[in-house]
């Protein structure tokens, strides 16, 4: 077996947690909305029960196309897609309006799980090269501030935001374009995540060592994946690391 040198982190329910994902979904897209309106010289806008209805239904056809096509998409192309329920043509300032009021409401949102800075540090001063790889229609910038405020950024050697690619994982061209940052070969990396479809299927289907770190979230949980191995709190990964280190 050879040794890993890499390891590749999901972010969401891996690194960092949004919590009340669900239950907060109305007040991001009703700030989206107030923003816009406080920025719009039109009268025609909708309701804002409208809009934010509209823009959770694109956002959830979003996610429904990465889970049946593993395709991607942008923030604009998601707004784009809401306003197109609403009839509403949308000019450049108001796009602008709208991602600027939900890039507002996701602010300082998320929370990082405890031992996430520890471990990525134990990783760094053992060597390994580490990379993140995140599934989202958000702006890079939006996720970026998260890693920021959190401590994260100096830890992670490269970022790849499946909203600046053409796919979604498990889509194995998004685990090679990873790879192919961090520079190093599948049998070289090991993934960490915690959706057995996307994070372990994905990684697996491309000859990469996966680590599901086991949730409470409702994710697929189909049976003829198999994980390399489980656990539940990022720092179990340092002493398996060691373990496929020595042998």
């Amino acid at each position: 077996m050879t040794a890993p040198q890499a390891v590749i982190f999901d972010l969401g329910g891996t690194l960092i947690d949004w919590p009340d994902w669900d239950e907060n979904v109305n007040r991001r897209w009703g700030l989206s909305y107030d923003y816009l309106v406080s920025q719009s010289a039109r009268n025609d806008l909708p309701s804002q029960a409208v809009y934010v209805q509209a823009m959770r239904d694109a956002e959830k056809n979003h996610w429904l196309q990465v889970a049946e096509h593993q395709t991607s998409g942008t923030p604009t192309e998601v707004l784009q897609a809401g306003f197109a329920r609403f009839g509403h043509n949308a000019s450049e300032e108001e796009f602008m309006a709208a991602l600027d009021g939900y890039a507002q409401a996701v602010n300082g949102w998320a929370t990082v799980f405890p031992d996430a800075v520890a471990t990525l540090e134990e990783l760094r001063r053992r060597g390994y090269r580490i990379g993140l790889l995140s599934n989202t229609w958000w702006a890079a910038e939006w996720h970026n501030a998260d890693l920021a405020l959190h401590g994260l950024t100096p830890l992670l050697d490269e970022i790849v935001y499946t909203s600046d690619l053409p796919h979604s994982k498990p889509h194995p061209s998004v685990f090679q374009e990873v790879m192919r940052r961090l520079h190093v070969e599948p049998e070289q990396c090991v993934m960490v995540g915690d959706r057995l479809v996307d994070d372990i299927g994905g990684a697996l289907g491309v000859g990469i060592r996966a680590v599901w770190k086991k949730t409470t979230y409702p994710w697929p949980e189909p049976e003829h994946i198999k994980p390399t191995a489980v656990i539940t709190d990022l720092a179990e990964l340092l002493p398996l690391l060691a373990t496929w280190q020595s042998q």
